[in-house]
């Protein structure tokens, strides 16, 4: 991914988003076709801090969002992926 964006708050937010969806679904993954009892708890703590991570970094977005207006699009991509993150990893923790 070699989009550069103009705010550093919303590529620090996709660089932790995209890890975090990618990460998840893989130890989910590997959970399920293995069936070993040690994912569950690194499971459980990777979701559980993937969500408060993303939770904590959805603020600083929001006020960067309505303090800079003019690069809407570019905010809300960012915005949007973090709010995907937080119902995934719920998921994934009602999965596990």
């Amino acid at each position: 991914m070699k989009t550069t964006y103009k705010h550093l708050i919303n590529q620090i937010a996709i660089q932790l988003a995209l890890p975090s969806i990618i990460i998840g679904t893989l130890c989910l993954f590997v959970f399920k076709n293995s069936s070993d009892s040690g994912f569950v708890a690194i499971g459980y703590f990777l979701a559980m801090v993937i969500s408060v991570t993303n939770g904590l970094m959805l603020l600083p977005l929001l006020i960067n969002t309505l303090r800079r207006r003019k690069d809407l699009q570019e905010h809300l991509k960012a915005i949007c992926l973090i709010i995907i993150n937080i119902p995934i990893s719920a998921i994934y923790l009602e999965i596990l």
